[in-house]
């Protein structure tokens, strides 16, 4: 029965040894470090990188909703109906190229002409739109600028 025992106590610390030797192996070590270590430091990239894509989306539609709605400014027939159809093609590509209702409620326009009226030959008018972003809150601001023929 001793024998029996001795032999017992013998695998099982052959077998404790073989356990503790292949924990104290570095094999796989780098993973569980990259795991531990590294993917917490990509969520604040993976933040930015959301926050820059938004601005930056936000930015193209800026710029192209300026430069269509200057365009509607200029061809149309006077003053009046100049600032009427711009102000509602900017509601209508607000909604078309989908900016959220809290974007559209802080939209701006800005319209600074180089003579009066607006429409006028040989004139220059910039178009500036702004809103502010949802996601990061920061303010969205393009222009747009004319230069009207001098035999208008």
């Amino acid at each position: 029965m001793s024998e029996r025992l001795s032999q017992l106590i013998n695998q099982a610390s052959s077998a404790w040894q073989k356990i503790t030797m292949h924990l104290r192996r570095e094999d796989g070590g780098v993973i569980v470090e990259f795991v531990a270590l590294a993917i917490p430091l990509f969520i604040p990239i993976f933040i930015y990188l959301n926050s820059f894509s938004s601005i930056s989306a936000n930015e193209v539609i800026a710029r192209s909703m300026a430069r269509e709605v200057l365009r509607v400014y200029v061809i149309s027939e006077n003053d009046g109906a100049a600032r009427n159809l711009s102000s509602e093609a900017t509601n209508l590509l607000a909604r078309q190229w989908n900016l959220s209702p809290s974007e559209i409620a802080t939209l701006r326009t800005h319209l600074d002409c180089s003579h009066f009226p607006c429409l006028s030959a040989n004139g220059r008018i910039k178009l500036t739109i702004s809103f502010i972003d949802d996601q990061t809150q920061r303010e969205v601001r393009a222009s747009a600028q004319e230069h009207l023929s001098p035999w208008l």
